[in-house]
């Protein structure tokens, strides 16, 4: 089996640990009074860059390379479309929920739950495509 091949698992694992960094930075962050939504924007933002650098190394290590700032890119692009669901998902579940910091957490891994193919997809034939069989 190709590295590709078990990216499934391995884009989980990672997933799991951006959800680690976004659902703490989200916690902080809006027990620190900041605003639910808001604290939504540092929070995504700083899980990309670490689920992006995990990808790229480990769930994706046999894809195509291209120039890191185009492929961060890419990255971002596939992880915006992911994001306009799960935010759409969170600011129903805030509006369900309230906004104290549990119920944050609870909205962004109901929102998470729902944006994850969609993320998977994306990545594995938008951003990480296989290499080619002279470039492997």
């Amino acid at each position: 089996m190709t590295c590709l091949a078990n990216s499934f698992p391995r884009f989980l694992a990672v997933g799991s640990i951006g959800f680690v960094v976004d659902a703490g930075v989200l916690w902080v962050l809006v027990t620190l009074g900041g605003d639910a939504y808001l604290s939504r924007g540092l929070s995504f933002a700083m899980a990309m860059s670490v689920t992006w650098a995990l990808n790229r190394r480990w769930t994706f290590r046999g894809a195509r390379r291209t120039a890191l700032h185009r492929e961060y890119a890419a990255y971002a692009l596939v992880q915006g479309i992911g994001t306009a669901i799960n935010f759409a998902v969170y600011a129903l579940m805030l509006a369900l929920l309230g906004t104290g910091p549990t119920a944050a957490v609870v909205a962004l891994a109901c929102g998470s739950s729902v944006a994850l193919a969609v993320n998977y997809i994306g990545l594995k034939h938008a951003v990480f495509r296989p290499a080619a069989p002279q470039d492997a």
